[in-house]
């Protein structure tokens, strides 16, 4: 893991100020494939993210398989980091390497803030998976009853 993997992910805000200053590509990876933004989202390190960004990192790098900063967010349940990467223009319909979509981690993983947050930012219902599953069917699967409502209540919504 390079340096600036490991001080972000670690929330280390001046580690990270100064590997940017000494010209550490913020957009570096390690073997699989992630990147410091991607890191910091997922460990849920908000100003970190925010200073990447601010940095130039590119919001939508994908590790090897597919995963970006929004879904390691929306997964983890890290709503102002979700909210900061789609400010930034991350793309609220970017697919893993086999379907997996942010609405989908955020809806298996029971995030229901992060899943009306990114219906309001236009995260596509209708989309599936490699195994054909939705993001309702990922909430109905993991037990998230108030999500599957939510996601037939946005449904009903945007068809009618």
């Amino acid at each position: 893991m390079t340096d600036l993997i490991q001080i972000a992910k670690e929330g280390d805000r001046i580690g990270v100020q100064r590997a940017i200053e000494a010209g550490t590509d913020v957009n570096t990876t390690d073997a699989e494939g992630t990147c410091p933004i991607a890191a910091a989202a997922e460990a849920g390190h908000l100003e970190i993210v925010r200073h990447l960004i601010a940095a130039g990192a590119d919001v939508d790098r994908p590790d090897k398989e597919g995963w970006t900063a929004l879904m390691a967010a929306a997964g983890t349940g890290r709503n102002a980091i979700a909210e900061s990467l789609l400010d930034a223009g991350a793309n609220v319909n970017a697919r893993t390497n086999f379907g997996l979509t942010a609405l989908m981690c955020a809806a298996g993983g029971g995030h229901a803030d992060i899943v009306r947050l990114l219906l309001d930012r236009g995260a596509d219902l209708d989309a599936k998976d490699d195994n054909k599953w939705t993001a309702l069917i990922w909430a109905s699967q993991e037990g998230h009853k108030a999500i599957v409502e939510l996601l037939k209540m946005a449904r009903s919504q945007r068809n009618g």
